[in-house]
């Protein structure tokens, strides 16, 4: 096995392991927020989003398109792929608001480094 292949492989795993332990949890949360309390993407709105008009009306209620949980998990994950370069957005000082996106942030991350080695690997024809 050549070096480079060793590193891909070793890459591959650190990427994979956390994903796997991150999986579960990762979809507990993203259930309970898309399918949850509507205040809890309300906030994570309110301390994200670049236009707060688009997902709320003059009144400050989440327009009804906005509401679907497909809306909400899509948007949940946008900003948990994004959160390294949104992240001077945040308004709110809670270490646990921190933490809960830095651990699904690299979650998702992980995912695309994952499939990413993944996706390498086979081209190169490591793994069959």
């Amino acid at each position: 096995m050549a070096p480079y292949e060793a590193a891909l492989l070793v890459f591959t795993a650190i990427f994979g392991g956390y994903l796997i332990v991150w999986a579960m949890p990762g979809s507990v949360m993203i259930a309970m927020v898309a399918f949850g309390d509507i205040e809890r993407i309300v906030y994570i709105d309110k301390n994200l989003a670049k236009d707060l008009d688009k997902y709320y009306d003059e009144r400050g209620n989440l327009k009804p398109e906005y509401q679907l949980y497909t809306s909400i998990g899509t948007r949940l994950f946008s900003y948990w792929i994004a959160y390294p370069f949104i992240k001077k957005r945040v308004t709110t000082q809670s270490k646990k608001f921190r933490l809960f996106m830095w651990i699904n942030c690299l979650g998702m991350w992980r995912l695309v480094g994952t499939t990413f080695f993944v996706c390498l690997a086979k081209l190169l024809g490591i793994i069959p």
